[in-house]
This record gives structure tokens, sequence and C-alpha cells, in this order.
């Protein structure tokens, strides 16, 4: 096993849901060892001529969710979404062991309102946000926009 490889965790594909011709959405098992904070990042993939091709995608989830959900556009060309539209249920998908990033909870500033604004997989990681119970204790009013 190589050393990216080792890095990775292999997960099923649970669900799969098309939204319109450019945005789909899908669901996976979730290593039990794998923690993130809502709003993370990390990088998934599918394994191409025996080598991980990988790409930054946020978290849907919630970090207490049994399962791992991600937004994707549709790039016809696009070396990662040409081939990951297509899969299906019980494909499998590579998902890094190091999520990372700065949209968290403990990166925003304290206010009345949070205003969360979005288009395409822009909403990826608010809807983990709004899943997260703190944000209701910090803010008054949590907006999403879409």
């Amino acid at each position: 096993r190589s050393d990216t490889m080792s890095n990775l965790n292999k997960e099923r594909v649970t669900s799969v849901r098309h939204w319109n011709d450019t945005l789909f959405s899908f669901t996976t098992t979730r290593d039990p060892g794998f923690r993130f904070k809502n709003g993370h990042f990390t990088m998934i993939g599918l394994e191409t001529d025996g080598k991980p091709l990988m790409r930054a995608y946020s978290i849907a989830s919630a970090n207490y969710e049994e399962e791992l959900e991600f937004f994707s556009i549709k790039v016809q060309d696009g070396p990662l979404t040409s081939r990951l539209q297509k899969i299906e249920v019980g494909d499998e998908i590579m998902v890094s062991r190091k999520p990372t990033g700065t949209l968290i909870m403990d990166n925003l500033l304290p206010g009345k309102n949070l205003w969360l604004i979005s288009t395409g997989t822009g909403l990826a990681p608010f809807i983990s946000i709004i899943k997260d119970p703190e944000v209701y204790e910090a803010f008054d009013k949590v907006i999403v926009t879409h």
C-alpha cells in the first residue's frame, strides 16, 4: 500500500440524488474514527488507473451523523466529476483522513444574525453548520440563502 493510499478511507456510496443537470449529492458510509468540525472539507475521490484521483469537497453532513454527505457539480470533461457523477449505491469512494478548513464555528465572529449566502455546491458547508446546535446558541437568527 502506498503512502498516498494509507491516508485514505474507503467508503461505500449509500445514496445518490441528482438535483438537476448540474448538481448532485451523495452519502457514504463513515469510518468511526473519522472526526471533523462542522464546516470542514476533505479530499475525496475515485481510484483511477490504480491511483487516487482526489479533489477537495466540503462535508455537508454534521459531525455527529453516521454517514458522510457531499455535493458536487457535474463537469462533463472534469477529470473527477465526469466519473463521480456516474456513481451508484455500493460504489467505493476514497475519503482523506485529514479534514480541514476555517469555515467553522470557532472562526465565526459573534453577532445577532448569521447570514450564510451561497450558490451551487457552496451550500454544502452551510448544511453542516446549520445542523450544529452551538450555532443557535451563538446567534439569534441563522439565515441561509441559495
